[in-house]
């Protein structure tokens, strides 16, 4: 099934600096050609220059249009045209990107850059003048940048040539990548594309590149279809042809993007370079997107390792927490603490880094205040996540002494890092409250229900049936309840979100038996049926309700203090809550002692 105008194919079209830039959008630090006219005019004058061709009689000589790297990034593309040529032919492309990316290699393939025979260097020159110069070897250009002050160097060496000509020797010079993408890989893909549309997507071949490299689900496809990353600015940034091919929902995809969005360009089009295969037929063959993700893989992990992952029900809860770094990287704070990468946006002292200091390049390491806040609330949030909202057995929630430790440990150090962490503990209204949680046994009694293994694997703690056995059949007993029911009566006293479907999940309840204990609530009078906003539940407990601005939560009044919550003066709106104050079996058993006590929600 084909989605592009196949009677287009040979057309001559020109394409504008600004539909070239949205085709090939997180792939190149810049458009092709700046401006609204040809998009391809500025590497096609450097191919008719090396060629020993003219412009046209109507225009200026082609030495005086060559541009390359800095006013424009099209030699990026030289041996790495692999990126563009797997988006160009991927699903998920929108028709008219794919008719632009198309075209390009089409433009591509027709010059020196896709010939092997040629070889091209890139580098800089200590001198400060552009210039071009050509002979019958090769040619060199020098292009000055007055506002970084700097000279970039291109050059290539013909087929048979020993040397390109030069005015002055460079400070460095570097050959350009050669990989996939001859002229006749390129015209291939191309047909291939026009003749049959793009390759069918492998939902299994997206799995597989996620274990094998610690990616996401969404990050692996993304990678997949030629858009590691980036992409534009508006939120959400694929549209629904996009998506609908990916299989995700936009805050995923949207999670994904900002896990990408550390690698660079220039990564970008590396990690994509040789990953297609040599003939490009094979992508349309059953198990060809599969073979593609193999290589990916292995180029993957060569340039940024392997992490653990995470498995996919805690990645999608992870990227609901909205904690302010991607999902992948708070699993991966949890799943290898001392190794977590650094977040993307985060600030290292040291950049580019040396590789003396590698062990600096980590979330741990050396990182403004600001940074610092955000780590130590993904810290601290992901811990009362983990161990309230995982399951017994989860390598996340099994994780979370080990992270914990890795704070302490960082805390500890009396070096720069641990100055800078300090501050983003202390700083702002929790910073009190955060500190004595480290110190005051809370947080030590919390882990220690985690690691001693007190739950069954696939348990709940916010299951009281699970942490909590004897007290739910106290309660079932006095109020004579079922056992089910009086679990739920504990869950709506004590947890801050036991939103129908939180509690059918930690319960591992259907909705009949759901809708039976609750039922039985409702008939001895212990909690109130009702709709609120954002409370994803109908059963309430009786009195004040306080309201509360994303990312938290409402809940009833009467709970907040137990659950160290912090409300306005009035007590209408939920101002802050981050941190349990005890486990929650002690939770439980103070919720209920409460209520014996006459001091229970009333209304």
């Amino acid at each position: 099934m084909s989605e592009i105008d196949t009677t287009a194919r040979r057309a001559s079209r020109t394409w504008s600096g600004h539909e070239a830039a949205s085709a090939v959008q997180s792939l190149l630090g810049g458009m092709l050609s700046i401006g609204n006219g040809d998009a391809f005019r500025e590497f096609r004058a450097t191919a008719r220059y090396i060629e020993g061709r003219r412009e046209d009689a109507t225009e200026a000589p082609a030495e005086a249009t060559v541009r390359f790297s800095g006013a424009s990034s099209w030699n990026e593309l030289i041996g790495r045209t692999g990126a563009l040529a797997l988006r160009a032919a991927a699903p998920a492309t929108r028709p008219e990107r794919r008719a632009v990316l198309l075209d390009l290699l089409e433009a591509w393939a027709g010059t020196p850059f896709a010939d092997p025979a040629f070889r091209f260097r890139m580098g800089k020159l200590a001198g400060r003048h552009s210039y071009a110069l050509r002979d019958e070897q090769g040619a060199s250009f020098g292009l000055h940048w007055p506002a970084r002050k700097e000279t970039r160097y291109f050059e290539v060496v013909f087929p048979g040539g020993d040397c390109a000509p030069r005015p002055e020797e460079p400070l460095y010079a570097v050959d350009c990548h050669r990989g996939w993408g001859t002229p006749e890989q390129l015209l291939r893909l191309v047909d291939l594309v026009w003749e049959r549309g793009p390759f069918d997507w492998d939902a299994d071949a997206v799995l597989a590149l996620s274990e094998a490299t610690g990616l996401s689900r969404p990050a692996a496809a993304l990678v997949l279809s030629g858009n590691a990353g980036a992409g534009g600015y508006q939120v959400p940034f694929l549209d629904e042809h996009e998506r609908s091919v990916y299989g995700f929902k936009a805050g995923e995809l949207e999670s994904a993007r900002t896990e990408l969005s550390a690698i660079r360009d220039e990564e970008r089009l590396t990690l994509l370079a040789d990953v297609l295969p040599e003939d490009p037929t094979d992508l349309w063959e059953p198990g060809g997107l599969a073979r593609v993700a193999d290589r990916t893989a292995a180029a993957w992990t060569r340039l940024h390792g392997r992490r653990p992952s995470a498995p996919w029900p805690t990645w999608q809860a992870a990227a609901a927490l909205e904690t302010g770094i991607p999902a992948t990287h708070l699993c991966q704070l949890f799943l290898d603490p001392a190794n977590a990468p650094v977040p993307p946006g985060f600030y290292l002292g040291v950049w580019p880094c040396p590789s003396e200091y590698r062990h600096l390049r980590t979330a741990w390491g050396v990182m403004s205040e600001y940074d610092s806040m955000n780590l130590v609330h993904a810290v601290l949030t992901g811990l009362t996540w983990a161990y309230t909202d995982l399951p017994a057995g989860d390598p996340v929630r099994d994780g979370a002494p080990g992270v914990v430790r890795q704070l302490r440990r960082v805390l500890a150090g009396g070096d720069s890092p641990a100055r800078v962490l300090h501050a983003g503990v202390i700083r702002g209204s929790r910073g009190s409250r955060r500190q004595d949680w480290l110190t005051d046994g809370a947080c030590d009694r919390i882990l220690a229900r985690i690691t001693t293994g007190g739950l069954p694997p696939g348990r709940y703690e916010s299951d009281p049936r699970a942490c909590v056995p004897g007290l739910v059949a106290e309660i079932a007993a006095d109020l004579d309840l079922t056992v089910d029911a009086a679990a739920l009566y504990l869950q709506l006293l004590t947890l801050p979100v036991p939103s129908d479907r939180n509690v059918r999940r930690w319960n591992a309840w259907k909705p009949a038996q759901h809708k039976a204990a609750a039922a039985a609530l409702v008939a001895r009078g212990l909690v109130e049926e009702d709709r609120r906003s954002r409370a994803g539940r109908t059963l309430f407990l009786p009195g004040a309700w306080s309201h509360a601005e994303k990312p938290l939560l409402p809940m009833e009044s009467w709970k907040a203090p137990l659950l160290g919550a912090q409300l306005s003066y009035d007590g209408t709106e939920v101002r802050d809550f981050e941190l349990f104050p005890g486990t929650l079996p002690e939770l439980f058993s103070r919720a209920w002692e409460l209520v014996r006590e006459g001091r229970g929600p009333m209304a």
